[in-house]
């Protein structure tokens, strides 16, 4: 639920992997596309990084945990995700709630038995594709009057999808998950949602 003035950025904490970039590229593209300044830790340099994340999250008026791929890992459970969980939600205790903490996950009441302590939340279940990346998206986010809907946010996730060999190139690598090619997803994405906006006051003139 959001307030009457637009939210300026959200936290995003995601596993990065190459077996989750359809699912990054969804939660750029959807997050883009409803209005809002994505803050992710792919885009802070290895050194102070425990502080640099802690000072995204406190800039960011809400966040999102996808705990879908904190399962083992070459035999090392994956800690990343809880960790910066548990940091937003200290953040939303000390804020008295003006941080908003969601939890995005897989398969139903997964999330409930593998981190047992967020019982009070109820985590947003994508089941492992795009569309409901961004149904889950489309359901926080959402402000009376906004008339963005799911399949206008996979239009622009597919322009962006068609786009990642000339970024891959452009970055002079194979990964998704660099602070360069971050910002080119999403200016990417702003551009498809621009265009979006765009086509829609077109058709409203005629």
């Amino acid at each position: 639920m959001r307030h009457s003035k637009r939210i300026e950025s959200v936290f995003l904490n995601i596993p990065y992997d190459p077996e989750f970039e359809d699912l990054y590229l969804a939660y750029i593209v959807g997050l883009t596309q409803l209005g809002l300044h994505v803050n992710a830790t792919v885009a802070v340099p290895n050194q102070g990084r425990l502080e640099t994340i802690i000072g995204l999250i406190e800039e960011s008026s809400f966040s999102i945990h996808d705990l879908s791929r904190i399962e083992l890992s070459k035999g090392i459970p994956r800690f990343n995700m809880p960790v910066e969980l548990g940091l937003a939600l200290h953040r939303s205790h000390v804020t008295k709630g003006r941080h908003r903490v969601y939890v995005f996950e897989s398969k139903p009441y997964r999330a409930q038995r593998s981190t047992s302590d967020i019982n009070g939340i109820d985590p947003k279940i994508h089941r492992g594709t795009a569309k409901g990346v961004m149904a889950g998206l489309r359901n926080i986010f959402r402000q009376p009057g906004d008339v963005t809907t799911v399949p206008e946010m996979l239009l622009s996730y597919r322009a962006v999808k068609r786009k990642l060999p000339e970024l891959r190139l452009n970055a002079g690598g194979k990964s998704l998950f660099e602070a360069s090619v971050f910002q080119d997803l999403t200016l990417a994405a702003l551009v498809e949602s621009q265009k979006l906006i765009e086509m829609r006051v077109r058709t409203h003139r005629r």
